[in-house]
């Protein structure tokens, strides 16, 4: 405890402290945990969502190297897993998810396991959220 000090003097004093006691934990997570949609619906969705409802993008670098840690880290983050198929000799994941006032996001991640590269699109019946699309 540090004493009672005047005006203009001064102490030396111990201030014990554990690490990482006080970190934030970071940005607060915005999707939802009642996100997760049935295989039915989520088909049926997604085929009545217009091209102009989703985003894509590439990302080259990224490797899904085990499937059950990527679905586990996903739903950590109330990013739920639907399916998975086959297409030619990719892998092709399908994830629901929902944002504040009930926005469902539909996600498609495509990938050769183990090899870089996953190619993400996203469909949501939401235009505010697909108009401005990211650069390919």
């Amino acid at each position: 405890m540090v004493p009672q000090l005047p005006p203009g003097a001064s102490a030396r004093t111990l201030l014990p402290m554990v690490m990482y006691q006080n970190m934030s934990q970071g940005p607060p997570n915005s999707v939802l945990q009642d996100g997760r949609m049935e295989r039915a619906t989520f088909l049926e969705t997604w085929r009545s969502l217009l091209d102009s409802n989703e985003v894509s993008k590439d990302f080259l670098t990224i490797v899904i190297g085990g499937v059950n840690a990527t679905v586990e880290r996903l739903a950590a983050s109330n990013i739920f897993f639907i399916a998975k198929r086959k297409n030619a000799n990719q892998d092709v994941f399908y994830f629901s998810a929902k944002l504040p006032r009930g926005v469902p996001l539909l996600i498609e991640l495509t990938t050769v396991v183990g090899n870089p590269g996953v190619k993400s699109a996203i469909k949501t019946p939401s235009p505010a959220f697909t108009t401005n699309k990211t650069p390919q």
